[in-house]
């Protein structure tokens, strides 16, 4: 509808639109004036009968009440109704009273005395109550009938006597308003054919200048640059048509001087352009400078044997500089290898430093010199003698130094680190970089999940820096990548575009390409437009190698860790020790071989030994943070603080929280009498538990330190001796009785114990029997009962004891792991397979169910390639 307006609006002329506008203001103002005058001289009228009679029917009813009670004669009203005419009352018809039998005893023209109304009549007059109105049509003359009830006050109520009613001619009571309506209507017409001349007028005084200036403008739009418009005037169209007549001679003017303005135009142009080109070709110059300068910096240098790298980079920013086509931009990639201390790592970083172009590259540049400065001094072997955490921290320091002294103008983003190349163990950082991808088994997940690290450059990280460690697996894939990979421009089905802001778009994208660096770089640039840099970096481990996994423990080994367990646990540490050390080769070592050797080494305080088989099986696990600080507990020991401050440090650096490090490192920095670094050691402690203070206090008294520490790794070790490993028919053992102390039956079940250890199985079951009966409720002795059973080969009897012992301990993942090996030898795979997964669920770090899991299931894709084999 208001299109339509608008529409019509647009194809009148100014002179027709002005008519209108003065008709309407003028109807506007007539209209509502003349009806609320009208309409309230209507009801005045109205008001002034209602009051005649009202004041009538008060006479006549207290002239009339005292004969309607007697209900005899009605002289006096009659007469009172009689005389009414003479009163010249405006438009009064008859008049007359009713009883209250509704007869009508009184009537000013005396012609309905003695009769009644009709009965709905009669019952609309008795139930009036006050003076009503109500409009008739009486022989075909419209009649406004006033009803006045009279009533009498009779013991403090009111009662009806009877009714007054007068009935008006309806068109002599609204003459006057209807002469007054005459009298609006001729003014308002006049008023309105006034408005409409002056409408008129108005409309071709305004209308001819403008006619007058739009002919002009379309004369001189026409070409006729000659012509002026003829308005003269101080008013608004005057100024204007002055404006076009200077507007003209400007445009003619130009118009005969366009050929020498266009050539010198022409000239400061080309002038200009051969300056701008100047420019753009020196900027070129600087872009590819800097270009030639990152290429040697980001190489994929990386040649060991585990671990392979490669990456993908390509700017935002293409540009052509003569006969070349080059990028430049902010992203930068590294990979090395080096040596620390003998192993070899591989080195690896992705950085995306801030801003566009120019300043990204030179953020980049300096990142990539400071970096590779870093790599080459660590190729130096005296420089090379430092761990894994510390070489990290080293580069970092470098890093946030130099770029701190842009005092905010530069900064970069950062994924950086080491992967060990033998086990696999990473170590890295991320500086505010998006979160780094792990590619495992067909999924691909997220390893961060908060920010630690601000960009390099933000002031204050130096106290918030700590190392991520990371325990790569064979067959692993390990993507870091720029913001470039996330900020992708989608083109929606309507046409319209939107960003991309989900981050698991990425992770799909990883998935699909089945961890394919180039299929995925392939598919990002499918999903939409690329807006910003884009690198991504690959490490993979033992990619392709997965059979490699773990070697495992023969079973007399096995049996003489499990036989040492039990042993250190009866307090026969000799003859454990007598038991086991035997088994200790150079050509081949048993991390849980060592482990034991060394708390028990550990135990007799022989220290020294105790640390050569802690750092023995640190090597093989570096990932272990307990042996860490078991490691640097030890070099405290021996009095090696420096030794013991650089593995407390490593470990502080993985784990800034660890209340046990934190108090040992305290007390190793008093030694070494650098005192504020054993104060900040001491408050993180205290802060974690307010009881640090107290501990440390006993500092002065070195053996009670001793003391202290040891019970700290005593405590550990126990937790430690969890971890024994197993091949899939290889068995486990317990390192306490799960949830059964007090036994009834000590007596059988330590009979049953020496038989064991000494292999007589067939003895040692008998005696476990005979304990069973006397406590069936003790978990353990149906374990060990299971583990004879299955040693003697009756494999059905010891899965029943296996269930026996998980119906009392459920949780005991020992138990879960042992009763998986009988499936296996019973080649019920699928219940094996469910044990150990119940034993991982329980404790998700038991290696000995994650390597039968993983023996078992690398067994079934065997099966299954020889039966396609054969099918084929």
């Amino acid at each position: 509808m208001v299109k339509l307006i608008q529409s019509f609006s647009s194809n009148l002329k100014i002179r027709t639109k002005m008519i209108f506008l003065v008709c309407g203001v003028v109807l506007l103002s007539v209209l509502p004036l003349s009806l609320i005058v009208l309409y309230r001289n209507q009801a005045v009228v109205l008001d002034k009968t209602f009051e005649v009679c009202r004041n009538l029917a008060n006479n006549i009813a207290n002239l009339a009440t005292e004969e309607l009670l007697i209900n005899e004669t009605y002289d006096a009203t009659r007469t009172s109704l009689s005389r009414l005419p003479q009163s010249e009352i405006s438009g009064l018809i008859n008049s007359y009273v009713l009883n209250i039998d509704g007869l009508y005893v009184a009537d000013m023209n005396d012609t309905l005395l003695g009769e009644k109304p009709d009965s709905d009549r009669l019952e609309y007059f008795t139930s009036l109550t006050e003076l009503t109105l109500s409009e008739l049509n009486l022989d075909g003359v419209k009649v406004l009938q006033f009803i006045y009830p009279i009533f009498i006050e009779y013991k403090g109520e009111k009662m009806r006597v009877g009714t007054a009613v007068f009935d008006f001619d309806r068109d002599k009571v609204y003459e006057p308003v209807v002469q007054i309506r005459r009298t609006i209507l001729v003014v308002s017409s006049i008023l309105f054919g006034i408005g409409i001349i002056v409408a008129l007028i108005a409309a071709f005084a305004f209308s001819r200048p403008i006619q007058i200036l739009s002919e002009g403008a379309r004369l001189i739009g026409d070409g006729d640059l000659n012509y002026r418009i003829p308005i003269e005037g101080k008013d608004e169209i005057g100024q204007l048509a002055n404006t076009f007549n200077h507007m003209t001679h400007q445009i003619q003017d130009f118009t005969n001087n366009l050929e020498s303005m266009v050539v010198q135009r022409t000239d400061e142009l080309n002038k200009t352009l051969q300056e701008v080109q100047a420019l753009k070709e020196a900027q070129d110059g600087d872009y590819y400078l800097t270009s030639l300068l990152l290429e040697p910096l980001q190489f994929n240098n990386n040649n060991t044997h585990n671990v392979v790298t490669d990456f993908f980079v390509e700017q935002k920013k293409k540009f052509k500089f003569r006969k070349w086509n080059s990028q430049i931009g902010g992203d930068i990639c590294i990979t090395d290898s080096i040596k620390l201390n003998g192993r070899e790592y591989t080195v690896f970083m992705n950085g995306d430093a801030m801003g566009k172009s120019i300043q990204g590259a030179g953020g980049a540049l300096v990142f990539g010199v400071v970096f590779n400065s870093g790599i080459m001094r660590s190729k130096i072997e005296k420089n090379s003698k430092v761990h894994p955490e510390i070489w990290l921290k080293e580069r970092f320091l470098d890093l946030q130094n130099v770029f701190m002294t842009f005092d905010g103008s530069m900064y970069i983003s950062v994924c950086m680190g080491l992967v060990d190349d033998v086990t696999g163990l990473m170590y890295y950082i991320n500086a505010e970089h998006p979160w780094t991808v792990l590619y495992r088994d067909g999924k691909a997940s997220f390893l961060e999940e908060e920010l630690t690290l601000r960009k390099l450059g933000t002031p204050g990280q130096e106290d918030r820096f700590a190392i991520r460690v990371f325990q790569m697996m064979p067959g692993d894939v390990v993507f870091a990548g720029s913001d470039g990979r996330d900020d992708i421009l989608i083109t929606q089905d309507d046409g319209g575009t939107i960003m991309n802001e989900d981050e698991y778009e990425y992770l799909k994208r990883v998935e699909d390409a089945s961890g394919d660096l180039n299929k995925i770089v392939g598919l990002l640039k499918d999903q939409g437009a690329i807006t910003d840099d884009l690198s991504i970096l690959r490490i993979s481990f033992k990619e392709g190698r997965e059979e490699e996994e773990i070697i495992s423990i023969p079973y007399e080994v096995e049996e003489a860790i499990q036989e040492g367990y039990d042993l250190v646990q009866v307090g026969k540490e000799q003859e454990a020790l007598e038991r086991i050390e035997g088994l200790i080769h150079s050509e081949e070592s048993y991390p849980e071989l060592l482990k034991l050797l060394g708390n028990i080494y550990f135990n007799r305080k022989e220290y020294l030994k105790a640390l050569d088989c802690f750092l023995s099986y640190s090597e093989i696990n570096p990932g272990d943070n307990e042996y860490i600080y078991v490691i640097s507990n030890t070099y405290r020991l021996l009095g090696q603080l420096n030794e013991a401050a650089d593995y407390g440090e490593r470990l502080y650096l993985r784990d800034s929280e660890n209340y046990l490090n934190l108090i040992n490192l305290s007390i190793v920095y008093k030694d070494l009498g650098i005192e504020s670094r054993s104060r900040y050691m001491a408050d993180k402690a205290s802060a974690i538990d307010p009881k640090a203070k107290d501990l440390l206090k006993i500092s002065e008294n070195k053996e009670k330190v001793d003391s202290i520490i040891e019970y700290d790794n005593e405590s550990l070790e126990s937790e430690l001796e969890k971890e024994v490993n197993a091949d899939v028919v290889v068995f486990d053992e317990p390192d306490e009785e799960p949830e059964a102390k007090q036994l009834t039956s000590e007596d059988y079940v330590q009979l049953a114990d020496e038989s064991y250890q000494a292999k007589q199985y067939k003895e040692s079951m008998e005696n476990y029997l005979e304990a069973c009966k006397l406590d069936p409720s003790n978990p353990w002795v149906h374990f060990r009962l299971g583990n004879c059973y299955s040693l003697l080969n009756d494999l059905p009897s010891a899965v029943q004891s296996y269930t026996e012992s998980l119906k009392i301990a459920p949780r005991n993942h020992h138990a879960h792991n042992n009763i998986g090996s009988i499936y296996y030898r019973l080649k019920d795979y699928g219940k094996a397979k469910e044990s150990w997964n119940r034993a991982i669920e329980l404790k998700p770090d038991f290696q000995k169910a994650q390597i039968n899991l993983s023996r078992l299931e690398k067994f079934e894709q065997d099966k299954l390639s020889a039966t396609f084999k054969e099918d084929v």
